[in-house]
C-alpha cells in the first residue's frame, strides 16, 4: 500500500494527525505509521511565490518516496503529489507559512479529500526537473476543471422568473 508522508486530514471540526506514510493516494484509504522526527527546527517563513519540490528523501526521484511539487502564487498553490513510477494526485489551496491546506483532487473529482501538509517535515529539494513541470502543468489543467466542474454542479437557489 502506497502512503504520503506528513499529512493530516482535516474533516469538519475533526482534525486526524497522520504522520509519515499518512495519507494513500488515490482512493484506496488512510493508513496511519509512526512519526519520524525530520529537523524539527526548520524554518517558518512563509514561502516566496515560486515553483517548489519536497520529499520523504532529500534526494529527487527515488521509487517508493513521496514527493510534492506545486507552485505558490500569493497565498494560493497548484500542484501534485506522487510517487516516481507510481500513484500521482493532483490539489490545489492555500500556503500559510510552511503548511499546505489543499484539497487533494481524486479521480474522478468526487474522491476530494482535505489535506494539511507541514512542509517543515519534508526535505525541500533544490531543484525541480522537467517531469515535476510536466506534473505541475497537468495538475493546473486538472484543478481548471474542478474549479469548472465545481461551477457547473453548484446548487441554484434562486429561480428567475421568466
Amino acid at each position: 500500500m502506497k502512503t504520503f508522508p506528513q499529512a493530516s486530514i482535516l474533516s469538519g471540526s475533526v482534525k486526524t494527525v497522520l504522520a509519515v506514510g499518512a495519507l494513500v493516494l488515490g482512493s484506496t484509504g488512510i493508513a496511519i505509521a509512526e512519526p519520524t522526527n525530520i529537523a524539527a527546527s526548520r524554518s517558518t517563513q512563509p514561502l516566496a511565490d515560486g515553483t517548489y519540490l519536497y520529499g520523504d528523501s532529500d534526494q529527487a526521484n527515488q521509487i517508493g518516496q513521496g514527493y510534492i511539487v506545486f507552485k505558490k502564487q500569493g497565498q494560493k498553490v497548484t500542484g501534485a503529489f506522487y510517487y516516481p513510477q507510481s500513484e500521482f494526485s493532483c490539489f490545489t489551496g492555500t500556503a500559510k507559512n510552511q503548511r499546505l491546506e489543499v484539497l487533494s483532487l481524486g479521480l474522478p473529482h468526487e474522491n476530494v479529500i482535505e489535506v494539511e501538509v507541514p512542509l517543515t517535515q519534508m526535505h525541500r529539494l533544490p531543484s525541480v526537473g522537467s517531469s515535476e513541470q510536466d506534473s505541475l502543468s497537468m495538475c493546473q489543467q486538472e484543478v481548471v476543471a474542478y474549479q469548472q466542474q465545481q461551477q457547473i454542479a453548484a446548487p441554484v437557489t434562486q429561480w428567475a422568473a421568466p
